[in-house]
């Protein structure tokens, strides 16, 4: 009579069940593994969430493997139950590269180290399954970690792309020289910030729309290409360069310390440095502010990543600081003879929003308006601009990444600001919200600017699958309608805010040039994969940021894009937006700034 143990009877149903339950456990332990690796190197521990599934789902296998080599029955299915639930991890891994990682050079020796690394994790837990030799198990064991341990030998991660893909990169690859957070040498004659015809003073150009009304490019880069004026290494950063006059003013992240940076704009030299020791690190953005520095009236405005908002004489010098987000209200010195004031409300709790205070300054009639955040979700703030006394708070929303921004709307000053929930337009004098629209994602991350079209109509477009909304604001006997025109998901704007030429909007939907038609809201045309960059309008010609670094000069057009050269400005990641102060484009991004002469159709306005 044959052994229990040896028979070869088929499985019963819930025996088969049993195996699938082992492929299948092989298969999802891929996603939490590499999900809690991934981010574990990024944020340099364990993602508890993620590791927690991991653990539970490898228990589960464990188990089930067990639970199989000990079933009679399954016993001689133990080869092909193991060797299939090896076959789905590898598949499943090499899925979740594919779909996570993003195209660098690095992507593919990644790959392979870390799918074949890898199997050390499933083999380790289904070395019941197979009747082998202690030796062999631990060799093969062995093997894979070895690969594993190359993997992270060789392998770094350098945090995510703006399509939240991993970014591989060598370990060889040398990482950025720290800068110092001082200017070498003294005696350094200070810009005097006196305003120009070719200035591009703040975030996005004159009216914080990405949009310039000149200089005229000349679109032939083939016979008249860009000349490199400049080119110099910089600190961390995710904003722009603020020009007035001969001073390129921005941001950075320097070791531990949080620094503004005039930079001379004709040779790249540095002029001043303010420096401060603050450090915002993003898991997955970064270090570094975000915002752009606001410049006028021979002073410099900036908000920092932990949002701390300074105002700087022309040297570099402190004029007056305050921290808008742990900061409490101040209350307005008292009137003789009145009564006593009404006790200040409490500051916010000092929460800072995920990926730091990206909203720049901006400075109208004495007064600078930011968007802080905070437990207490007070969305706008306003400071005396001489002094830095707080006026007023307002707004019942969280704020997120996009800057405030004044436009006439419905024939009244309106302050806009895209929160985290949607557009709200404030009243300029003392924040009261006058009406809101709700617009958001599920990230409630909304980064570009509202689109004023004209006196009544405004278009809100955000990312993460939500798309654009086209409204029409009024006022009737002083109430205020806002009526929705159209809607669509077929133009969603991460990071760059989209332009208006004639009756499209151009921009960059999910890293991809679009154009929509705005009478509609249907899209005419959809191409150029540029990735999360920027674009600027300049005349009729937009220049593309791409989030790879090359800048693309494309002529847009109704009927399709035309482009008409590139240059290759900057060689790694670019979320930030471009600068042109008459002929000089200046670009930026987290390693190194550059600046290049554009041929012109003709000269700018001011130069000899």
């Amino acid at each position: 009579m044959a052994s229990p143990e040896l028979t070869t009877a088929r499985p019963r149903v819930w025996e088969w069940l049993l195996a699938a339950l082992v492929v299948g456990l092989a298969g999802f332990l891929a996603y939490p593994w590499g999900a809690s690796l991934i981010t574990g190197l990024i944020l340099g521990r364990p993602d508890r969430g993620v590791l927690t599934n991991l653990l539970a789902t490898g228990a589960a296998l464990a188990a089930a493997g067990a639970t199989v080599a000990a079933r009679p029955r399954l016993r001689t299915w133990r080869w092909p139950i193991g060797l299939a639930a090896l076959a789905i991890f590898t598949i499943a891994n090499v899925v979740v590269v594919a779909v996570s990682a993003a195209e660098t050079a690095a992507r593919i020796p990644a790959a392979v180290l870390y799918v074949a690394g890898s199997l050390v994790v499933v083999w380790a837990l289904l070395l019941l399954l197979w009747p082998l030799p202690w030796w062999k198990r631990l060799a093969v064991l062995a093997g894979s970690g070895a690969l594993f341990a190359a993997f992270l030998a060789l392998i770094r991660i350098d945090g995510l792309s703006g399509d939240a893909q991993v970014v591989f990169g060598w370990r060889r690859d040398p990482l950025p020289a720290a800068l110092p957070a001082t200017v070498a040498g003294a005696g350094a004659v200070a810009p005097t910030l006196e305003p120009g015809p070719n200035d591009f003073a703040g975030y996005l150009g004159p009216a914080r729309d990405g949009r310039l009304t000149g200089p005229e490019l000349d679109a032939d880069w083939e016979n008249h290409p860009p000349r490199e004026v400049w080119r110099r290494a910089i600190g961390d950063g995710w904003g722009g360069f603020a020009v007035v006059g001969d001073a390129a003013i921005t941001q950075e992240q320097r070791g531990d310390r949080e620094v503004v940076v005039c930079y001379d704009l004709a040779t790249g030299a540095e002029r001043w440095i303010h420096s401060a020791a603050v450090r915002f690190d993003s898991s997955y953005g970064g270090p570094g502010p975000r915002a752009t520095p606001t410049v006028t009236g021979g002073r410099v405005y900036t908000m920092g990543a932990t949002g701390r908002l300074s105002c700087l004489a022309a040297d570099g010098a402190v004029v007056w600081e305050v921290d808008t987000v742990a900061g409490a209200i101040v209350p307005p010195p008292p009137v003789a003879g009145a009564e006593a004031a009404v006790e200040a409300e409490p500051a916010s709790d000092g929460e800072l929003l995920a990926h730091g205070m990206a909203g720049s300054p901006l400075v109208v009639d004495d007064r600078v308006y930011v968007s802080p955040s905070g437990r207490d979700g007070r969305s706008l703030a306003a400071y005396d601009a001489a002094t830095g006394r707080e006026l007023f708070r307002a707004g019942s929303e969280r704020a997120s990444y996009s800057s405030p921004m004044l436009r006439p709307v419905a024939a009244e000053a309106s302050l806009l600001v895209f929160n985290g929930a949607g557009l709200a337009a404030h009243d300029p004098a003392d924040g009261t919200v006058r009406w809101s629209f709700p617009w958001a994602n599920d990230a409630s991350n909304n980064c570009a600017q509202p689109l004023v079209v004209d006196n009544h109509r405004v278009l809100l477009s955000t990312g993460y699958g939500t798309g654009s909304v086209f409204l029409d604001v009024s006022r009737a006997d002083g109430a205020w309608q806002v009526q929705e025109l159209w809607r669509t998901r077929d133009f969603k704007s991460k990071f760059a805010t989209p332009v208006l030429l004639g009756e499209c909007v151009y921009g960059l939907d999910d890293g991809i040039l679009a154009c929509l038609d705005l009478a509609t809201g249907k899209r005419r045309w959809k191409k150029g994969r540029y990735g999360h960059g920027q674009v600027l309008l300049v005349g009729s010609m937009l220049l593309v940021q791409t989030e790879a670094g090359p800048v693309v000069l494309v002529e847009p057009r109704p009927d399709g894009p035309i482009e008409h050269g590139r240059i290759d400005a900057l060689a790694d990641k670019t979320w930030n937006t471009l600068t042109l102060a008459g002929d000089r484009l200046l670009v930026r991004n987290a390693v190194e700034a550059a600046c290049y002469e554009l041929p012109l159709v003709s000269p700018p306005a001011g130069s000899p």
